[in-house]
């Protein structure tokens, strides 16, 4: 008489190296970090044109009717206009004859901005 075939015992389930999720876990929290950091650049950064100062340069992100006016480095491509000077708490455009191509004012309410403040920026435009 032969013997039936005795079964055999499942194979065992692939062990997943430690290693391996400790990577994933550090890969993870890195690409929140640098998510978080962009993040939180952009908010402080999007609201920086009361601290414009003589010699900044700013670009035009909105357009002539609704301008959004935005600080960026002198030497980028994006540099349209050049701050000659500044004055806080007014938006008399004529402050800014005989001194620049044309002035902007902006009042920065709270529900756009974070300053509540108000002045007016004489601007040059950049020739490209």
């Amino acid at each position: 008489m032969t013997e039936a075939p005795q079964p055999t015992a499942p194979p065992a389930p692939p062990t997943r190296s430690r290693k391996a999720g400790i990577a994933k876990i550090a890969l993870a929290a890195g690409a929140v970090i640098a998510l978080a950091a962009v993040a939180v650049t952009w908010f402080v950064s999007r609201d920086n044109l009361d601290r414009a100062a003589a010699g900044d340069c700013l670009t035009n992100q909105g357009n002539l009717i609704s301008p959004d006016m935005r600080l960026v480095g002198c030497g980028t491509s994006d540099a349209e206009f050049k701050v000659v000077r500044v004055f806080a708490d007014t938006k008399d455009h004529s402050r800014c004859q005989g001194l620049a191509d044309f002035g902007f004012n902006e009042e920065l309410d709270n529900n756009k901005h974070r300053s509540g403040k108000q002045f007016m920026l004489c601007l040059d435009g950049i020739k490209k």
